[in-house]
């Protein structure tokens, strides 16, 4: 089920500067913005609040893509079909002069039957105003002239927004959860997206790098609201030769820093790549709890012990795997989305839970007495220990020698830690304090 708010679109020519004004509305840069024509090809949408009204802005490709351009048919009746779920267009166009296809795109709007906006892009002076007379011919009674890059007009634009919609919501909901779904391109993430929302949302494509912005969905699950980030895909750096792979690598870490888990895609018909592992080691980095989720899974012949099998293969390559949820997943066909999606709502849970003080401190002890810890020199002491944050959960221990607390040592603790605290799938992050000893001066 998708947001109840209104949804506002903007809608151009290729290269006319509808991300860049995408941008300036929400004051973020999370439409990829680059001279080259059709980089566009998702609907990318962000939540926006003016004058107290809510709406979702979105960023449409240009309809005028050529028909011999990669997935051109997809890209435009993706985008046809967004607008006809839409509750106000912005037809932006561009000075100093219309273009002819700007004809064919004011009879598409018209056809659609909902308020529209006339924005002209490019004028940020009194001379530049000059050019606006030569848009009346498109038949609109009222023309915007803005600058979408200076942000001239930006706000004229936002109040004719807020009086034109239909339908006014005065508060946008946070959602329960933000998931990032993250793999390498080509590994099924737009299809996941789809079939968590039950629409075609993104564009899909045997085409790797088909997304190229992180896309955001939200929807209603068993009554959360969950928020779902489409990422384009990691390429291997030594493969990014032109600025929009560099941008959607930007935009990836990005999403992954602002989301609560990340289910990280691993194509079951490939197998773990060095590119996987490098995308592992990214979102271990941020601290977010992660699903390994292996994709296409009814493409393998299989029987009985086929996924314990790619399991610890999976491990063998890739150790740190051991610390998360694995679950085998047809995006396609829907196989085990929904326990995909508990998981995801389990772990959030469990990544904002606090442990008291002393219970923490009993635990702590019988884990140094169950078994031998890994030692440098002296016996290891913990004098005590305290749950600092949550999202991820971090401890911080009070010890005798920081010295003996070698990575091993933290190592054999965090999961320990995790197994006791029932965290498997969360980061635990161990800081380690030795005991200060005053400093006397020497007569």
């Amino acid at each position: 089920m998708a947001s109840k708010l209104p949804i506002v679109s903007i809608v151009g020519r290729q290269n006319v500067g509808k991300s860049t004004l995408f941008n300036a509305i929400i004051k973020d840069k999370k439409s990829i913005v680059d001279p080259v024509p059709g980089l566009t090809r998702d609907i990318i949408s962000h939540s926006v609040i003016h004058n107290n009204i809510g709406f979702i802005l979105s960023d449409t490709p240009g309809l005028d893509i050529s028909s011999s351009a990669e997935l051109s048919a997809e890209i435009i009746a993706n985008a046809q079909l967004h607008l006809s779920k839409s509750s106000l267009i912005i037809l932006l166009l561009e000075a100093p002069d219309l273009d002819s296809f700007d004809f064919e795109l004011a009879n598409i709007v018209r056809k659609i039957n909902i308020p529209v906006i006339v924005a002209v892009n490019k004028i940020d002076s009194n001379e530049k105003m000059e050019y606006l007379p030569n848009f009346y011919e498109l038949g609109f009674n009222e023309l915007i002239p803005i600058s979408a890059l200076r942000r001239f007009n930006v706000n004229l634009l936002l109040d004719n927004i807020t009086r034109l919609l239909p339908v006014k919501k005065t508060s946008i909901p946070e959602p329960d959860i933000k998931i990032a779904i993250i793999g390498r391109p080509n590994s099924g993430k737009s299809t996941l997206l789809n079939s968590f929302i039950g629409y075609q949302r993104s564009i899909v494509s045997d085409i790797p790098g088909t997304t190229r912005d992180s896309v955001d969905e939200t929807f209603s699950y068993h009554g959360k609201t969950i928020q779902i980030i489409d990422t384009a895909g990691i390429r291997k750096k030594s493969k990014i030769s032109e600025n929009i792979e560099f941008y959607s690598l930007t935009r990836t870490i990005d999403s992954i820093k602002r989301c609560d888990i990340a289910i990280h895609l691993i194509d079951a018909t490939v197998g773990l790549t060095e590119n996987d592992k490098k995308i592992s080691d990214e979102i271990i980095k941020s601290g977010k709890p992660v699903i390994i989720a292996i994709n296409k899974w009814d493409c393998l012949e299989k029987d009985h012990k086929t996924f314990n099998e790619f399991k610890d293969k999976l491990i063998f390559k890739f150790y740190r795997a051991a610390d998360f949820p694995i679950i085998s997943i047809s995006a396609k066909n829907k196989l085990r989305i929904d326990k995909l999606l508990q998981t995801a709502l389990m772990l959030k849970e469990k990544s904002t839970r606090r442990i008291d003080t002393p219970t923490l401190n009993r635990i702590i002890a019988e884990i140094k007495n169950k078994a031998r810890i890994p030692q440098l020199g002296e016996t290891i002491k913990v004098y005590y220990a305290v749950q600092t944050e949550t999202m991820p959960p971090r401890f911080k221990f009070f010890v005798n020698n920081e010295k003996n607390f070698r990575k091993d040592t933290i190592r054999y603790f965090e999961k320990a830690l995790k197994e006791e605290l029932d965290m498997e799938g969360l980061p635990v992050i161990i800081e380690i304090e030795g005991k200060k000893r005053d400093k006397k001066n020497k007569n």
